[in-house]
């Protein structure tokens, strides 16, 4: 999707959706990997603010790039659900924590 991004800054800001996408990847990963649940939620919030970030990456490439906000509203979605699903995982993190 970034690669297809248009209008007034379109390179940049495609690398910042980029980087905001992976950052949630690997602070969830990191998160996986801590040992205590302090740490696990930490790292799990600054997975929900690069998810953050992303987000609001893509409203600002729908408002700027028309042809494409279709698709660019579906993914916010699904970055929206994650969002959610990051909040109960910090609020409730798993057994094994």
């Amino acid at each position: 999707m970034s690669k297809q991004l248009s209008g007034p800054g379109a390179a940049t800001r495609a690398d910042q959706l980029v980087r905001a996408a992976l950052s949630v990847s690997s602070n969830i990963a990191e998160a996986c990997g801590r040992g205590s649940i302090p740490e696990f939620r930490q790292f799990l919030q600054y997975a929900r603010g690069s998810a953050q970030e992303t987000l609001t990456q893509l409203r600002v490439a729908a408002a700027l790039d028309p042809v494409h906000a279709h698709t660019i509203h579906e993914i916010e979605g699904r970055v929206a659900l994650v969002i959610k699903t990051l909040g109960r995982l910090i609020a409730h993190p798993p057994p094994d924590r």
